[in-house]
């Protein structure tokens, strides 16, 4: 014969159930967990909430590839730095991208008449946006739920080198096919460039380490390609805005 709890005892059992499996605050990448503390954490929680935010492998989409959809991980503990070459609509689109990640966009520039499009769609769909001149004020670091992205379009500011903080990336605009660009690229996490001439390839070639094919695979971009390029990899993807970002960007 069973016998039942009184009724404030069974209140407060329930009350320590669901403590037990209440989500643990904060943004817990499951990557970045130790194999002890994903154990540890999925014996109590289980394993569909270990981490609090999911984005998918790498959270924000550069493009498509051969293979399916290209993301990196751009946000992260720690500071991500990268170089650009693109023309403006790619630059606009990644900068869009991560606005609806819930950054907070910094642009730095010589001309800011270039960029008040962006800022303005940026605002009308809520994200937050500050255009900054020499002197301006970049934020030290992001948060795990509010990273911030600097864009450094400006001759008065050096994007790789200035000082990060953890959540933060920094988007470099600069001439991948200058003299100095083996060292840009080099302080670069990545680089994101289109199009790519035979300067530009030998630089990526001597700062990545790249093998013949991957030389190759840099070469001979289309209109709307793209090649994403780190230490021994090379990725072509294409970046095509999505309906609702050619409405709201570009009018369409």
């Amino acid at each position: 014969m069973s016998v039942g709890l009184p009724p404030q005892q069974m209140e407060a059992a329930k009350r320590r159930k669901l403590k037990q499996v209440a989500p643990a605050p904060g943004w817990i990448m499951p990557e970045e967990q130790s194999a002890e503390h994903s154990e540890a954490y999925n014996a109590t929680h289980g394993p569909s909430q270990a981490a609090v935010v999911h984005t998918g492998p790498s959270g924000l989409l550069v493009g498509e590839a051969a293979g399916g959809p290209v993301t990196v991980r751009l946000f992260r503990n720690r500071p991500t730095r990268i170089l650009t070459t693109v023309p403006e609509y790619m630059l606009w689109l990644f900068a869009f991208r991560c606005v609806s990640l819930g950054a907070h966009l910094s642009i730095l520039a010589d001309e800011h008449r270039r960029w008040q499009a962006l800022a303005g769609t940026v605002e009308r769909c809520g994200g937050t946006v500050d255009l900054l001149g020499k002197g301006g004020v970049v934020p030290s670091q992001g948060r795990p739920y509010r990273p911030s992205l600097v864009i450094d379009d400006a001759s008065f500011y050096d994007g790789l080198q200035a000082p990060l903080g953890p959540w933060q990336a920094m988007l470099a605009q600069v001439d991948a096919a200058a003299s100095g660009a083996v060292h840009w690229l080099r302080s670069a996490d990545m680089a994101l460039l289109s199009p790519a001439n035979s300067r530009t390839v030998e630089n990526l070639r001597r700062a990545y380490a790249l093998n013949q094919r991957q030389t190759k695979m840099c070469a001979n971009i289309d209109g709307n390609e793209a090649v994403l390029v780190m230490p021994r990899r090379v990725v072509r993807v294409q970046i095509p805005p999505t309906q609702s970002e050619y409405r709201l960007l570009f009018g369409g």
